[in-house]
């Protein structure tokens, strides 16, 4: 082993134990994998206020209705929503940190024919900031 190699493995053990430290004590600054936060739902406060949040429920909507008018099939899985969708707002939201960021929405639609009224939707969403990439894996309307 060269000498710098010798050197990075005692400060790599220092930063592993410190960062377990830290998740320990709670300290706010500990990393999300650190603090259990990985795998758990976890809510998102304020949506209404959210842009990114808002932003995540209209690109569901948007892509919904794209794969609709393409051919493409249904993303929800033989679910009866097959109309076009007219956005108007993400009314709840919770995220959960896995490969990537998986957002549950709870989105408000209407029918673009003008069929009905506003309707809940939920959307799921996997978002992966590292490779510029966003996913709608379903849309279902919302039992409640």
């Amino acid at each position: 082993m060269t000498t710098s190699t010798t050197a990075a493995i005692p400060c790599l053990l220092l930063l592993a134990t410190l960062t377990i430290a830290a998740a320990e004590i709670g300290h706010p600054q500990a990393p999300a994998a650190a603090t259990g936060a990985v795998g758990c739902r976890t809510e998102i406060r304020d949506v209404g206020k959210n842009k990114l949040v808002q932003s995540l429920g209209r690109f569901a909507v948007s892509e919904h209705n794209r794969r609709l008018s393409h051919g493409g099939r249904p993303v929800n899985n033989g679910d009866p929503v097959q109309v076009q969708l007219v956005f108007i707002a993400v009314a709840a939201a919770q995220k959960q940190v896995a490969s990537g960021v998986v957002y549950y929405l709870k989105v408000i639609a209407r029918d673009r024919a003008g069929g009905g009224g506003d309707r809940p939707f939920d959307a799921v969403v996997v978002v992966k900031a590292w490779i510029k990439s966003k996913e709608l894996v379903s849309l279902m309307p919302s039992p409640k």
